[in-house]
């Protein structure tokens, strides 16, 4: 595989955007921490952000933090190498305990919504949804949780494992018996790699299918996701890229060979939810509904639409 790919690998089997997010923040704290010259640091950290966000195109909290520090970063001239590396340092620090304590408030708000003697149904693996189903326990509410596999990197796997080893009920089911199962379960609750302006989710593949099925059998969906996903990219009509894994990160040398040379294998690693089929998105400022995320967003930023800088016009400026 080229190295974009193994990349991509990586940071998908990480899980949830928000672990391959702090583990892409204390990376590049490693970078800024033994940086020599400015422009060392500035070529070093523009060009790892590059590739973490070309690995994980769909992470609009990957893009929102390194956007961050990039601005942080071309503000820098004529300061002191030692000096630069602590306010960078500092940034991204902050960034990694604000996405940790954006989850804690989602996941309490989340936990108080769902009541007691539930059945949930989860896809994929989420740090916020986990949080969320954990703060339940707490809250002593008896719940119960359908997981789905999650094919193809098969992140379902880990969330029946964690919640099990926290003494939640897992039933863990095949990706294509969600429509089955709908039927018997109360709600959905999904994570999110972005919220685009319109309210719609990009998620894990097979999330659009699942919300759809809900929205057949009239169960609700909630999305936990921090503000920090929102997508400020899709407010000027860019598309969110799905991006997919090499056949080889999914098939054998052995089953590729029997396949023969004539087959397509496409493994889509994400899909978009319709507004539409969402309830609500769980947020650490409160639920908020899809159509309300420009609101969100105009809150965030200061202005409709939000001034922000491209990221590719950053990354080519501290390229150079």
């Amino acid at each position: 595989m080229t190295d974009l790919a193994d990349r991509t690998v990586q940071l998908y089997r990480i899980m949830g955007s928000t672990e391959a997010a702090d583990y892409a923040l204390r990376e590049a704290l490693g970078i800024i921490k033994t940086a020599g010259s400015i422009d060392e640091l500035r070529k070093k950290l523009a060009s790892f952000a590059a590739d973490v966000i070309k690995a994980r195109p769909t992470s609009a909290l990957m893009l929102n933090t390194f956007r961050d520090i990039l601005m942080a970063l071309t503000n820098l001239e004529g300061v002191e190498p030692a000096e630069a590396r602590r306010l960078l340092a500092e940034k991204v620090e902050s960034w990694i305990a604000r996405a940790r304590e954006s989850v804690e408030k989602l996941a309490e708000i989340g936990a108080r919504r769902i009541p007691d003697e539930t059945r949930i149904l989860t896809h994929s693996y989420s740090y916020s949804v986990v949080r969320t189903l954990e703060k339940c326990v707490a809250q002593g509410k008896r719940i119960e949780v359908v997981v789905t596999e999650s094919r193809p990197t098969g992140e379902g796997l880990a969330t029946a494992e964690t919640l099990s080893s926290k003494g939640i009920p897992v039933t863990l089911i095949v990706d294509s018996a969600a429509r089955f199962i709908m039927k018997d379960v109360d709600l959905v609750l999904m994570g999110a790699e972005a919220i685009a302006a319109n309210g719609a989710v990009v998620n894990k593949v097979g999330s659009s299918l699942i919300a759809l099925a809900a929205h057949e059998a009239r169960r609700r969906v909630f999305i936990a996701a921090g503000t920090y996903k929102f997508s400020v990219e899709t407010v000027f009509g860019e598309l969110v890229e799905i991006p997919s894994l090499p056949p080889r990160a999914v098939l054998s040398p052995e089953e590729a060979e029997k396949l023969g040379d004539d087959y397509k294998a496409w493994f889509p690693l994400m899909d978009v939810t319709p507004p539409e089929y969402i309830d609500a998105i769980i947020t650490e400022m409160g639920m908020v509904a899809p159509e309300a995320v420009p609101l969100v967003l105009r809150e965030l930023y200061g202005s409709w639409p939000p001034r922000l800088p491209d990221i590719d016009e950053l990354l080519e400026r501290l390229s150079g």
